[in-house]
């Protein structure tokens, strides 16, 4: 029995993410059977980077919809990695300015045929369900962004108004 599933909408946020566990740890195994000092979380931060070139915490956050506390976790374990570099920003201190590092761009590169092997299988793997989970995915994060689950569900369990008895 798979009371996760069992369970259907009642625990779809676990199982949305009991599956994109899944998938980032065989991603991650391909990874480290190649050598790469790489984990498939940080890939987000790493392509952003390499497209913008210097961003602050709060700008990557604010550009990936993450959290911050998940942002600094990430930078800190790719400083940690050597594939970024940090700074102080100059105008501002409190600010912290990430960029890739030599390593990084390095592994960018070593990464590639690899991001291609995987953009190839999740497209492959997306054709074998009878809907189109990116365009379902778009649509319903479109909608929370219309009314989010906490609005949806506080506006269910409140009380109905009643009509003043006269």
């Amino acid at each position: 029995m798979d009371l996760i599933s069992e369970l259907a909408e009642l625990a779809l946020a676990t199982r949305l993410k009991r599956l994109s566990d899944r998938l980032a740890h065989d991603v991650n195994k391909i990874y480290k059977e190649l050598n790469l000092n790489f984990e498939s979380k940080w890939f987000l931060v790493l392509e952003l980077l390499n497209r913008r070139k210097t961003l602050s915490i709060v700008d990557i956050a604010e550009e990936l919809k993450l959290t911050h506390p998940a942002i600094v976790q990430f930078v800190d374990q790719m400083l940690s990695a050597k594939l970024i570099n940090a700074h102080k920003d100059k105008t501002d201190g409190r600010k912290r300015l990430v960029s890739l590092s030599a390593n990084g761009k390095k592994l960018l590169r070593e990464l590639a045929p690899v991001l291609d092997a995987i953009k190839i299988e999740n497209e492959n793997w997306l054709t074998q369900a009878d809907n189109n989970l990116l365009v379902t995915i778009a649509q319903l994060e479109k909608a929370l962004e219309e009314k989010n689950m906490y609005e949806r569900i506080k506006t269910r369990l409140e009380p109905p108004m009643q009509a003043p008895v006269i």
